[in-house]
């Protein structure tokens, strides 16, 4: 049955169903994948440096383990990604640690603290490694938000700190 502007009647009982009239327009919610764990990753990109980092990373962790509550594909979706914000983290505390015991390790003067070479050498590398991790956080947050929502197991290498749990 159609209404008079020739759009199905919502009333009508639905062929397909004995229970009872069932409305055409009735949304199909599709099964959770843990694509938002993954598509939060983009946060790393509010300018704000180190926060962004920060807050990408916590987002990610709480976000993907709350997708375990789903099962599944999002459950597993969501773990990596959880633990990929869990390695994100990783590396502003080895900067702050770095630059912790550069500056105990260094000579104190009244303009400020020079840092031992060997210790310069490792700032610079984690520097460096900071700005790797902006391009992998860009690649991961792309592609690992694209195999989710397209139902697919991200298979991205992640640090496993989190596991799924069973059940």
């Amino acid at each position: 049955m159609t209404t008079p502007h020739g759009y199905p009647d919502p009333a009508a009982p639905h062929p397909e169903s004995a229970a009872g009239p069932v409305p055409s327009y009735a949304a199909v919610r599709p099964e959770p994948r843990g694509t938002i764990a993954w598509a939060l990753g983009f946060l790393a990109y509010v300018p704000i440096p180190f926060v962004n980092v920060l807050v990408a990373g916590i987002t990610q962790l709480v976000v993907g383990l709350r997708q375990r509550r789903h099962g599944g594909l999002a459950a597993e979706n969501g773990v990596r990604a959880a633990n990929w914000g869990l390695t994100q983290l990783c590396w502003p505390v080895l900067m702050a640690v770095s630059l912790a015991v550069g500056a105990l390790t260094g000579e104190h003067s009244e303009t400020g603290v020079r840092f031992a070479p060997v210790m310069e050498a490792v700032l610079v590398t984690v520097v460096i490694l900071y700005f790797v991790l902006g391009l992998m956080q860009l690649i991961y947050a792309i592609v690992g938000t694209v195999q989710a929502s397209r139902g697919a197991r991200v298979g991205l290498p992640v640090i496993p700190f989190l596991r799924r749990l069973r059940g």
